[in-house]
């Protein structure tokens, strides 16, 4: 059975300073007053070292662990050969978090041979808290090797890499310890309208009775104001008729019906109820603002005086409640969960599954409003003790995890992560070294959590994709942060930083800009969001009444309009002009001089009688004479391009040695005039204003 502390809040589990020290090992030798009342008690000195043995397993058992070093710590001076009382003081100050004692108790165990293989593993721990990571990577394989089906070393076997890579984004986060710490703790951080409900052992004037476990005061509830710096200021005692004598907090609120879920002990009409193993175990409480005050209204129907519920979490619905407790049948000491509010009661509660859990403890979960569960483990490896960690939900399922990393996550515990509705800025807790106390508050800015911008530029009336079209992302500071151009197919992609919006500027030659605004709020870690983009071609100053063409062709790669086409006869075996040629010729003639940049382009071909050589002449020759004759009539060369074919290109079978008739031989004999223009056609269109997205 897990006990109260370890369970939910784990009050006393947090590691201890070097200053913090000092005061803990002076409590510690204060108390070493009862041995020496012990030994002018009894005149037999095993009666005096088996009656300090129980008077320290009894503070053990109630969870005095401060008090029952005290008392562990006398009775090995008069026997260093007693392994109990070695093991007793390593999980003593494993409870207090105090890590160096830990590895110091343990390592006597490990050097006599006569440690278990939990010993091993904890051992490991401790060196991985203390910043020994080789160390701690060779005695966690030596773990693995006698425990492999335990699910706690199977990302961690390869620790050193593991935590060079949880200290690759170091730069992606912001934090600050803030001004409200004490030398107490503070934890639990919630939102609420415009404040920051917190749980505090320090704050204020508190009263002389201390929680046995660590010696600090029962924690109480407190709001503080959130500053525009993310700093926290004047702290006030929070919803005063919620408090009890024992421990309060931390809490989560449904703020659109004004209710609050909090964690405290089992306490009731001012009596604490016990489990049947003497454990004052946790449970949630729900209550309501009425008339400007928070008033309980009745429990969660899951709580139970023989395990402890705790730690809830509401989502943005008010209908999805997350929550941690050790009750049975979980994967490991206390495992995650969730109840779902459907016909006015909660449901019986969920296991969030071994994905999530671990054989060793997850706490203090948190669901943000885009739906990501952030929560506590010191199950699936990490920087040391308690490291905070998220999950993506896939499909409603939350399958895989990721560990937040550096400087979120320390070797020290790290946990009670809660963020406000950006996704990107929030509060959570930690025992690291160069801290004001126990635990304390540190305000966290995530500066980059990696969203995807994608999408396609199209035409907005022929719906044609875009290639080419420049596109600039642009933050809220007015900076351009990305540019870059549209693909063939019109697509576009850029990574950005949630939590923003962006402007997305596209310029294309012969349209109109254009600005679209993405939004990355509501985004979750590597999501994406798609925005097609369609841009409206430009009015064209039209000066001229060009006709439109027949058809287009392609000349070395470049677009070619054939404004006419005309088919002109010669004399059979002949090349002369004729006058129903020289008519046609004529026409195209009134038609070059109206429009000065347009060709001309002639093309001659034969059938395939007559050798290839003399075809391939006559089609040139009767290809010159078009030429010639336009050049007669005032058409610059420059503007004209003549070529003879001969017999290269039939347009049917009818090649050497093939018998055809004449019909068939006619339709390869053909010459033919095209006037042309260069460049894409674009039609005339009327003034559009109206952009569609």
């Amino acid at each position: 059975m897990i006990s109260t502390s370890e369970v939910v809040v784990r009050y006393g589990h947090r590691g201890i300073s070097n200053d913090k020290k000092k005061i803990l090992m002076a409590r510690i030798s204060n108390i070493f007053i009862w041995g020496t009342i012990l030994s002018l008690m009894c005149s037999i000195q095993s009666f005096g070292q088996k009656l300090t043995v129980k008077l320290a397993d009894k503070s053990f058992d109630e969870f005095a662990y401060v008090e029952a070093i005290g008392l562990y710590e006398y009775a090995y001076k008069k026997d260093t050969a007693d392994n109990y009382i070695i093991k007793r003081l390593a999980e003593s100050n494993r409870n207090l978090g105090n890590t160096e004692e830990v590895e110091r108790w343990l390592k006597k165990l490990i050097d006599r041979h006569v440690e278990e293989p939990e010993d091993i593993f904890n051992y490991s721990q401790a060196l991985k808290s203390n910043g020994k990571y080789l160390l701690a990577e060779q005695w966690l394989k030596e773990y693995s090797e006698l425990r492999p089906e335990d699910g706690r070393v199977n990302i961690q076997v390869s620790l050193l890499e593991y935590i060079q890579f949880l200290m690759r984004d170091s730069a992606s986060y912001q934090i600050r310890n803030v001004a409200i710490n004490t030398p107490g703790s503070e934890m639990g951080p919630a939102f609420y309208k415009n404040q920051l409900i917190l749980s505090s052992t320090s704050i204020g004037t508190k009263s002389a009775e201390k929680y046995k476990w660590n010696e600090l005061p029962f924690l109480d509830l407190y709001s503080a104001k959130i500053n525009a710096n993310g700093d926290l200021s004047s702290p006030e005692p929070f919803a005063p008729k919620l408090k009890t004598a024992f421990h309060d907090g931390p809490v989560s609120f449904d703020a659109k019906k004004d209710i609050i879920y909090f964690t405290r002990n089992n306490f009731v009409k001012g009596k604490a109820s016990k489990s049947r193993e003497g454990v004052v175990n946790l449970k949630i409480f729900i209550g309501k603002l009425e008339n400007g005050e928070w008033k309980m209204t009745g429990g969660f129907r899951y709580n139970s005086d023989e395990y402890s519920v705790g730690h809830p979490a509401i989502d943005k619905t008010g209908t999805i409640m997350y929550f941690a407790s050790d009750m049975p049948g979980g994967y490991g000491k206390s495992d995650l969960y969730f109840s779902v509010f459907s016909n006015g009661q909660w449901s019986k509660p969920f296991n969030l599954g071994p994905k999530l859990n671990t054989e060793g403890n997850e706490f203090f979960p948190f669901i943000s409003n885009d739906g990501v569960l952030y929560f506590a483990s010191d199950g699936h490896g990490g920087l040391g003790g308690l490291d905070i960690y998220f999950s993506v939900p896939e499909r409603g399922v939350f399958n895989s995890i990721q560990n937040m990393g550096y400087p979120v996550n320390s070797s020290q515990d790290d946990f009670g992560l809660a963020l406000d509705s950006t996704g990107v800025k929030g509060y959570f807790s930690s025992n690291r070294s160069g801290g004001k106390g126990n635990d304390d508050l540190y305000f966290l800015k995530i500066k980059r959590v990696p969203v995807i911008i994608r999408g396609v530029v199209k035409d907005r009336d022929t719906k044609d994709v875009l290639a080419d079209a420049k596109i600039a992302v642009i933050n809220e500071n007015g900076k351009t942060i990305f540019s870059s151009t549209t693909r063939i197919d019109g697509q576009f992609e850029f990574e950005v930083s949630k939590g923003q919006q962006y402007t997305i500027n596209v310029n294309k030659e012969f349209y109109f800009e254009s600005e679209k605004t993405v939004t990355t709020a509501s985004l979750r870690p590597n999501d994406e969001v798609y925005s097609e983009i369609f841009l409206e071609q430009k009015i064209e100053e039209v000066t001229d009444n060009y006709p439109a063409p027949k058809s287009m062709e392609e000349e070395d790669g470049a677009a070619v309009q054939v404004i006419e086409l005309e088919y002109i006869n010669y004399d059979l075996d002949k090349s002369d002009i004729r006058p129903d040629a020289a008519a046609i010729l004529d026409r195209l003639i009134v038609l070059m001089k109206e429009f000065p940049d347009l060709e001309i382009r002639m093309e001659s071909h034969t059938d395939s009688r007559g050798s290839d050589e003399y075809n391939m002449l006559l089609s040139k020759r009767r290809a010159r004479a078009a030429y010639d004759y336009l050049m007669s009539k005032g058409i610059d060369s420059k503007r004209m391009i003549y070529q003879g074919y001969g017999e290269t290109r039939l347009l049917n079978k009818c090649s050497n040695g093939v018998e055809c008739t004449e019909e068939q031989h006619e339709v390869n004999r053909r010459s033919i005039v095209k006037v042309i223009r260069k460049g894409e056609y674009k039609e005339k269109r009327g003034q559009k204003s109206i952009f569609y997205f």
